[in-house]
């Protein structure tokens, strides 16, 4: 019996610790509802970590891959500035003032500049080009006798200094945003410095949220009864203007701060300033949005980033909070005001000494000249993008920031362009019959070929119509160059050859043609030199008749008329039409005595990392010798001398060139051809409805190039002639060479071979 005992209270402990085990309802309960609560938020996370790895990919693709679309760069030649090269001290202070530097006590510091009554100093900025990197330079520049000359610091002559090119406008696209690209390493330090002190104090200790700035908003909010301040670091900004809408909700706002922790997570600190400096929107431009400080800087200062003074960087910070509302253009107290503020913070954060404080806000807001930065490239780029269409893309040119190198002048482009705004006012005015008068100018480096300025219109800015390529108009007498180059090519003429100008008649067609001489007379045996540089007709198609019209006819063609002619006299005295770019192009072979042929217009494309792209050549093959193409353009150095370019000639006694003025049938149009030392250049006055003028080539065209001329300095052409010319002094009467007793000569050029072999003492008898 006593065994039994501890059996039974075993079974009876088990069953009570099975009661004891079972949970209760409660427990039940709540075990029921964590394990739901659980399997809820998992499945209600997976939406939201589906988001979170889509706006990730937003923020890599976006970040990783292009940025931004940026329309490609256009940018001028260098202007070299060549010791011994005819330079006034005014010009030179107007052209470094013009391409941003800035004058001041000394020119220690890169892109300034300082002047004394004699001298002018200028520290010139690096640059990269095709022809590669170009270190800066600190040169002095002192004026004898009107010629520059330009020394080093310790007093050495340098043959020449560069100032670098000029971005001069954008091709495709650039007219929805304009907007500069900077590296890491470009943005001044400064710069950065003043921006995180104004709209982001942590930065650098955030991981793209600030909790404390939350949070402050959070209240500013909920006490002001609405949304009044949105607690935004600056990552948060880069956010919303790379990747999101403006809208002000809190989805959006949620957006932006998971964006944000994305961002910070992938990006370093300088990667993401960088993008901000290039995206922060800053102004409206009519039509284009200005973003980026160094767009920015270039727009409202005329000069780089980097050369920006501590008041001129706080301005464009100050702007960051409101575009609009402190644009100094539009607002320039108000801007004043929002940058002495900033200016402000530097001085508490101890970024700025209380001195510098006092100094920067006394500085008034300098902008640059907008009447020097409104486009008068227009007609240029016409051609750029002619040219480049048949390499690259539109879409390429619209969106890779590529960097096009041309060979523009813009000294010579905004001379140009104000000579012909000038100078047809002036017609305009003094004859009311001219109200409409319209012109084009193509202006050519004479020796190389390289367009150096282009003016599409009379008008003052760029209107669409480019004459300069448009204007298809009869040439007149600058057909009569080419014409006596073919009768000099055949070895039978030289300029001291003698013909008839006498009337003729042609039969053509069944017609009469009978041409008749500007004056109306006839003026019987003249010599080549003087037929040309007086411009007769009759002697000059008599020739065209004596050499053969098909002659005359091959020869413009292999000069480099590519427009489809049928030759017949009329065209020997000028019927043929070209453009101003195509009579531009016919002359460089004679002007540049062979050097050149094809007009160059752009030299080279590159991209943002200096690689380059594609390099330009111009054809320089030419079917004539070197010789005779001097000969030609020395025979038409006779035209300011004698013929119908002595007005010119008066304005520039000292100056050695060659001309031809150009007059069609009822003084329609208005043609000049000048050529310097340094310049070919083409003129053309006449109306769009081509209608009769009251001017010729010399009343009208010839004064647009005087006028251009006078703002160019010229340099003369040269004495020496290429192998194979030389140049003879003859007596006037007989084809004899003369020697230096005798009077009434005449200086002309010859082919080696076709000279006098004759000669005349000149001595009395006794």
């Amino acid at each position: 019996m006593a065994k039994k005992t501890p059996a039974k209270s075993s079974r009876k402990s088990s069953k009570k610790s099975k009661r004891r085990a079972k949970p209760s309802f409660l427990k039940r309960l709540c075990l029921a509802c964590l394990k739901w609560l659980f399997i809820v938020g998992l499945l209600a996370s997976l939406p939201f970590s589906l988001w979170v790895w889509w706006l990730n990919g937003q923020v890599v693709a976006r970040f990783e891959g292009q940025k931004w679309q940026v329309p490609s760069e256009v940018y001028s030649a260098p202007i070299v500035l060549t010791n011994g090269a005819p330079w006034k001290k005014q010009d030179l202070e107007a052209l470094l003032e013009e391409t941003g530097y800035r004058f001041g006590r000394n020119s220690q510091n890169v892109g300034w500049a300082a002047r004394s009554s004699t001298k002018v100093s200028a520290h010139l900025r690096s640059y990269v080009d095709q022809s590669g990197f170009h270190d800066s330079q600190r040169r002095i520049f002192s004026f004898q006798s009107g010629h520059l000359v330009i020394q080093t610091l310790s007093g050495d002559e340098v043959t020449e200094a560069r100032i670098e090119p000029q971005r001069i406008g954008y091709l495709y696209g650039g007219n929805t945003e304009s907007r500069q690209i900077l590296t890491y390493e470009e943005i001044p330090k400064p710069l950065i410095d003043i921006l995180i002190a104004v709209e982001d104090q942590d930065f650098y200790q955030h991981w793209g949220i600030s909790l404390t700035g939350m949070a402050r908003a959070v209240v500013v909010n909920l006490t002001q009864g609405a949304r009044r301040q949105g607690g935004s670091t600056l990552t948060q900004q880069l956010v919303k203007n790379m990747y999101l809408s403006s809208e002000r909700t809190y989805t959006r706002k949620l957006t932006e701060v998971v964006m944000s922790v994305l961002l910070e997570y992938h990006y370093s600190k300088a990667s993401i300033i960088t993008a901000y400096m290039n995206e922060v929107y800053l102004a409206q431009l009519g039509n284009s949005a200005l973003h980026g400080f160094a767009a920015a800087s270039e727009h409202f200062f005329g000069r780089p980033l980097n050369e920006l003074n501590i008041d001129e960087m706080a301005l464009l910070v100050g702007m960051v909070k409101g575009p609009s509302l402190y644009n100094p253009e539009r607002s320039p107290v108000r801007a004043k005001d929002r940058r002495d503020t900033v200016l402000g913070v530097l001085k508490s954060q101890g970024r700025l000494s209380a001195e510098g404080y006092r100094r920067s806000v006394k500085q008034p807001i300098r902008l640059a000249d907008k009447k020097k930065q409104r486009s008068v490239y227009g007609d240029y780029l016409d051609l750029v993008a002619l040219q480049l269409s048949r390499d690259f893309d539109e879409t390429t040119l619209a969106t890779q920031n590529l960097r096009i190198y041309t060979g523009v002048d813009i000294r010579a482009q905004r001379t140009a362009s104000a000579a012909m705004q000038r100078q047809v006012g002036v017609l305009e005015k003094n004859d009311k019959k001219l109200k409409g008068l319209q012109g084009a100018m193509v202006v050519t480096d004479r020796v190389s070929g390289q367009v150096r300025a282009v003016v599409g219109s009379s008008d003052q800015y760029y209107t669409g119509f480019n004459r300069a390529l448009g204007a298809v108009r009869p040439i007149g007498s600058l057909v009569k160059p080419p014409l006596y180059l073919s009768a000099l090519a055949t070895g039978r003429y030289t300029w001291w050859t003698q013909i008839d100008d006498k009337r003729i008649k042609f039969n053509v067609g069944g017609q009469i043609w009978q041409p008749e001489n500007y004056d109306r007379k006839v003026h019987g045996v003249v010599h080549l030199y003087e037929a040309m540089a007086k411009s007769y007709n009759l002697a000059t198609v008599s020739l065209a008749e004596q050499i053969g019209f098909d002659r005359v006819g091959d020869t413009l063609r292999q000069l480099g008329v590519k427009r489809p002619f049928t030759m017949h006299p009329a065209v020997a005295l000028g019927s043929l039409e070209l453009s101003p770019f195509e009579v531009s192009r016919l002359y460089q072979p004679i002007a540049s005595q062979g050097k050149s042929s094809e007009l160059g217009v752009v030299l080279a494309v590159m991209d943002q990392k200096d690689r380059l792209l594609k390099r330009f050549d111009q054809a320089k093959d030419v079917p004539f010798t070197d010789a005779l193409l001097a000969v030609t353009l020395e025979g038409m150095t006779q035209t300011p001398q004698i013929g119908t370019a002595r007005a010119a000639q008066s304005v520039f006694p000292n100056l050695r060139f060659a001309a031809k003025t150009g007059t069609t049938n009822q003084q329609k149009d208005s043609w000049f051809v000048g050529i310097t030392g340094g310049y070919s250049t083409t003129v053309w006055l006449g109306d769009d409805d081509n209608v009769p003028l009251s001017i010729t080539g010399s009343s009208g065209a010839q004064k647009v190039w005087i006028d251009f001329m006078r703002g160019m300095n010229p340099m003369s052409l040269p004495i020496i002639l290429p192998p194979g010319a030389a140049r003879f002094n003859l007596v006037d009467d007989e084809f004899k060479l003369a020697s230096d007793r005798c009077n009434n000569t005449v200086s002309l050029a010859f082919i080696l071979g076709t000279e006098p072999k004759d000669s005349r003492s000149c001595l009395w008898p006794f």
